[in-house]
């Protein structure tokens, strides 16, 4: 079972960190050619590329200006990210094992690397899967990454015993993959998270909570070795809990009534 999650837009790379194992992002070359496109962006080119203001254009411009500098600060990717799903997930009494599950069973989907494991050694960088960035493959980076990600994917989940595919990113980062694909060959199972609206008397996806619990999802899934669909039903943190009217074979729904 793997399961994928969206980077994080902020990133944190003065965290003190005692984890030794590392690895490389798989698409070298390819990252290697976006960067080489970054590098010739100016601030203005930046700011519209990314909606951005002047001071984040010009921190991105940097950032470019920098990547494959050998002086250049590196982190493991489920360290160096600092958005809300990493914050929940809250990987500061991750034990050695618990990194190496994640590392088998946690893929995390970017603009830049396509697609990393928790323990791939990354550099600052921002740059979202919905930015269009004209390259070689075409006007945007779905055109640039949604085969090789998506060949990517299949491969891995044809070595996993469980072969499903769990996701808790955005929608901006899963029209990256090719479902139809994997929906072919393998289980996919996309899980929502909702909390009960008193006005309208429904439950509904409520974009700062959701993120959250998609980091504690991460953090039951991880810590407690989670590698089958029934067991991933027993998640309750937090307050969400499976919803059984509201799922169905595709969509698992978890519900919360008070905050």
């Amino acid at each position: 079972m793997i399961t994928i999650i969206s980077p994080a837009t902020t990133m944190n790379f003065d965290k003190d960190s005692n984890l030794e194992n590392s690895s490389n992002p798989v698409f070298k070359e390819d990252v290697n050619y976006l960067i080489s496109i970054l590098k010739e962006l100016n601030i203005k080119e930046i700011s519209d590329l990314m909606n951005l203001s002047e001071d984040l254009s010009k921190l991105n411009y940097d950032r470019y200006q920098n990547l494959l500098d050998s002086n250049n600060k590196k982190l493991q990717s489920i360290l160096a990210f600092d958005g809300e799903v990493f914050n929940s997930m809250n990987t500061s009494d991750f034990n050695e094992y618990d990194f190496n599950f994640a590392n088998d069973h946690l893929r995390i989907l970017s603009g830049l690397y396509g697609i990393l494991s928790p323990l791939d050694l990354i550099e600052p960088y921002r740059l979202e899967m919905k930015a269009k960035l004209e390259n070689k493959n075409g006007k945007d980076l779905y055109k640039f990454w949604k085969s090789k990600i998506t060949d990517y994917i299949i491969k891995e989940l044809e070595t996993h015993e469980n072969k499903v595919l769990i996701n808790l990113a955005s929608s901006e980062y899963l029209k990256c993959i090719d479902l139809k694909p994997i929906k072919k060959d393998f289980k996919f199972i996309d899980v929502v998270f909702k909390d009960y609206d008193l006005k309208t008397n429904t439950y509904k996806v409520k974009g700062l909570y959701a993120k959250k619990a998609r980091g504690y999802m991460c953090r039951f899934i991880i810590k407690n070795k989670i590698d089958s669909v029934d067991d991933l039903l027993k998640f309750n943190i937090e307050g969400y809990t499976y919803n059984d009217e509201l799922s169905n074979g595709e969509v698992i729904t978890f519900t919360r009534k008070n905050i």
